[in-house]
């Protein structure tokens, strides 16, 4: 047989495992895009990993909480809309979020003792300032809640989580010798848990899917304030 020729053959088939791989990798692409891409996302994590997002507050505000020992203090509001229907959701907000910020190795101030400046400043905080001052805090995060439920509109039996309003972060800074709260961070809360279907009434109870919707939208806060994996994101 011909040298050429053989060397040809050769080439054919050492070349051939290639060709191969790269068409299941092609497969593998095509059938991903088919499925809404999550076998294309799983693919990712597997050759990238789970990469860490910088959170919103840092892009806004170049600081990096997680990277500093200053306190930090940080109060919710609801309407009286909202607090005759659920009278504790300010406490549990505010649990939540700062429970979930401490985890990650945050100095928040004690949410009992800027509960009590509240009562005793009648619930009114025109100025972050002089919370700050107060506590000696060098940032101040507002959560202040617009819309809440945990009910589907127009449905006795069906369950959906709901919310919106505004979050805000002060920062004090020194101004000809006298220290104010200037906004560094601001962000619309948009939340709809589940997205697509809501939850039947009688496959989980209204106290129980109120609690788990609660500590989602706890987290969905929390995370605008530090970083965190890739997979860990609440839309």
């Amino acid at each position: 047989m011909d040298d050429g020729l053989q060397n040809h053959q050769r080439r054919t088939y050492r070349s051939s495992p290639c060709r191969t791989l790269s068409l299941l990798l092609l497969l593998g692409l095509f059938t991903s895009l088919l499925s809404g891409c999550s076998l294309f996302v799983m693919g990712g994590k597997m050759l990238f990993g789970d990469p860490e997002l910088t959170c919103s507050f840092t892009s806004q505000s170049a600081v990096n909480l997680k990277k500093t020992d200053e306190k930090v203090i940080v109060i919710c509001s609801t309407p009286d809309s909202i607090s005759s229907d659920y009278p504790s959701l300010n406490i549990d907000m505010l649990d939540g979020i700062s429970r979930r910020l401490k985890r990650e190795n945050i100095t928040i101030v004690n949410p009992n003792d800027v509960a009590r400046w509240f009562d005793d400043n009648l619930g009114v905080i025109d100025d972050p300032t002089m919370l700050a001052l107060e506590f000696d805090a060098k940032y101040v995060i507002t959560v202040d809640i617009d819309e809440f439920s945990y009910l589907e509109e127009n449905s006795a039996n069906l369950l959906r989580g709901r919310s919106t309003g505004m979050i805000r972060a002060y920062e004090m800074r020194e101004f000809s010798g006298s220290s104010r709260a200037v906004e560094v961070y601001h962000r619309e809360l948009v939340s709809k848990y589940p997205d697509i279907y809501p939850v039947q009434s009688d496959r989980i109870s209204e106290k129980t899917f109120r609690k788990q919707y609660l500590d989602r939208v706890s987290e969905q806060i929390a995370q605008q304030f530090y970083n965190h994996k890739a997979s860990e994101v609440i839309y």
